[in-house]
């Protein structure tokens, strides 16, 4: 087994652990089931920094997030088919829900952390700290740590 999860069988590499490997860490930052899109639901607190663009979501819904200092900074959902979004968003407190042009949505409280927005087809809903103006960029976020480099041994 090597540092990227690459391994031989024989003589033919394996590519089923890279594959799970990645899925896993896709679903530490965006799950969508059971109707609710819930992004960073399982990230370590030992990665305080995370950010994604595009991850596809049940729904027809891609998803753009930024995490930092271990808080979730924004949340931005597109809708390719126009359907009721409900996001498990994780910002703590008050938040803005604005469509891509800064102007205010509608949404309904459906518990702590969660809402519902009615996203018509082609709508983009930015979710962030009330009084907040993020930057909406995705962002490399660096290693925490020493990590050595990935590829095949020499």
């Amino acid at each position: 087994m090597t540092a990227n999860t690459m391994y031989a069988e024989d003589t033919n590499l394996g590519i089923e652990s890279p594959l799970t490997t990645a899925q896993s860490i896709l679903d530490m930052g965006m799950q969508s089931h059971g109707g609710v899109v819930r992004v960073f639901p399982s990230v370590s607190r030992r990665w305080p920094d995370v950010s994604f663009q595009a991850l596809r979501a049940q729904g027809a819904f891609l998803v753009d997030a930024d995490r930092s200092g271990g808080r979730t900074r924004w949340v931005r959902v597109h809708s390719e088919a126009g359907a009721p979004l409900v996001l498990q968003h994780g910002i703590a407190g008050a938040i803005d829900v604005r469509d891509e042009h800064g102007r205010r949505l509608r949404y309904r409280e459906m518990g702590p952390g969660r809402i519902e927005i009615p996203l018509g087809r082609d709508g983009t809903a930015v979710v962030a700290p009330r009084g907040s103006h993020p930057d909406l960029r995705p962002r490399d976020v660096p290693a925490v740590g020493d990590a050595k480099p990935w590829g095949l041994p020499d």
